[in-house]
């Protein structure tokens, strides 16, 4: 017995030696990982492929290392083929280091190519081990290759860091959603609802002009933004403005800012975000609010007379950020009266919002399909309904809860004292 024990402890010494090691191992610096990757409608074949990916930078050691991901320290290569894969393999002929997606943060589609339908490109980087289905969808009005060479960190070294940071921006403003590729990917194929994503562009800064000696502006507020057409200026050029609505693999319209403010509480994902309303008793000023989320979202299906019906309930809490009129909104009569008002106003906006995916473009954006499955006794029933035709004739009651919190710093609005001249 003894001599078997020994036996079996050499053989597992040996096998230890002989399974171990790298054969198949990569070193970091044997790679570049695309930062971005970008898909344009090709001339010459099917389509142009373009990768941003950081440089490498020398250490004190010798060693070299992923540079601080700076403009400078960046590149971005492009290449027409007739597959994304076979892109990435064909262009590993002009980089010296091997092109790996495992680390790709983002994937910038051009709106021309998401109209014409994207559901060739991305079966592949669906089934394909070498990325990972946490990077973020985008689609871009202009071409994709303009927009990654827009990519350039505004504030901080890394632009790694910088993408991450702006997609998080949609928890504090609510103007873009939050979608990954698994989670497109997984709506594309879905008969509860139609896919969204990210809408992007590029500005070019002429939407804005410095005060010229005109008269004084008047108060717009949720003006119908679109990428590129923000009024600001800036180092970074890029901007994420909206959603993008699709029926199946392919894009049918967009939602602005505000729009997908809406879309974004209906689906209970909206976390907060600053709102400006026009005083009814001083027009033409504003008053500004920090709304946010209050209590979940409330969806509930039904038919009536064979026909759809949802009930939607919102609650949104709110506090004043600033009164322009200097109205003493914070006394107990009228901050009823001014939540009534944001009540009303957040009611028309989501009932506009719902009218213009339902209407104009014929979508279930919302996710209300999972509301009525349960009604059909097995899958193939509920597939044989066709959700998503039925999804026009749906009839949807809103119904919108205010609660303004708090008035910030001031219990009071006092009004401006002025000298006589």
């Amino acid at each position: 017995m003894f001599k078997r024990y020994c036996a079996v402890a050499i053989i597992l010494m040996f096998c230890s030696v002989i399974l171990t090691g790298c054969w198949d191992s990569s070193e970091v610096d044997d790679n570049v990982y695309a930062i971005i990757m970008g898909l344009d409608k090709g001339n010459e074949n099917k389509v142009i492929v373009t990768v941003q990916y950081p440089t490498y930078t020398p250490t004190r050691g010798g060693q070299s290392q992923t540079s601080g991901n700076t403009a400078e320290d960046s590149r971005v290569d492009s290449i027409e083929s007739p597959a994304i894969l076979e892109s990435i393999n064909l262009m590993n002929m002009a980089v010296s280091r091997r092109v790996s997606l495992l680390h790709t943060k983002m994937l910038v589609i051009s709106e021309e190519l998401a109209r014409e339908g994207v559901g060739d490109f991305l079966s592949p980087l669906a089934r394909f081990r070498g990325t990972r289905r946490t990077m973020f969808v985008v689609v871009t009005k202009g071409r994709a290759v303009d927009f990654i060479n827009a990519n350039k960190t505004g504030a901080g070294e890394s632009v790694t860091k910088s993408l991450e940071l702006m997609i998080a921006q949609s928890k504090n403003t609510g103007f873009f959603p939050y979608i990954n590729f698994h989670e497109f990917y997984k709506q594309i194929i879905s008969n509860y609802a139609n896919p969204i994503t990210i809408y992007a562009g590029v500005n070019d800064f002429s939407q804005i002009r410095l005060q010229d000696g005109s008269p004084k502006a008047p108060l717009v507020t949720q003006k119908d933004y679109k990428p590129g057409e923000l009024p600001r200026m800036g180092l970074v050029s890029r901007e994420f403005v909206g959603t993008v609505l699709f029926n199946g693999d392919k894009m049918v319209g967009s939602l602005n800012p505000y729009e997908t403010r809406c879309l974004l509480m209906i689906q209970n994902k909206f976390k907060r975000g600053i709102m400006t309303i026009e005083d009814r008793n001083s027009p033409g000023d504003g008053i500004i609010f920090s709304i946010r989320r209050g209590r979940k979202t409330y969806v509930k299906g039904r038919f009536e007379a064979g026909k759809p019906v949802i009930d939607l309930g919102l609650n949104i809490e709110a506090d004043i950020g600033a009164i322009h009129s200097r109205i003493n909104y914070e006394r107990s009569k009228l901050i009823n009266t001014l939540s009534k008002q944001l009540e009303g106003e957040i009611k028309r906006e989501v009932e506009r919002t719902i009218a213009k995916a339902k209407d104009k473009y014929r979508v279930d954006v919302f996710r209300f399909g999972k509301e009525f499955a349960g009604y059909f006794p097995t899958i193939q029933d509920w597939e044989k309904y066709d959700w998503l035709s039925h999804f026009p004739d749906t009839k949807v009651n809103v119904t919108v809860e205010v609660n303004i919190r708090r008035t910030g710093l001031m219990i009071e609005s006092s009004p401006i004292t002025r000298g006589k001249h």
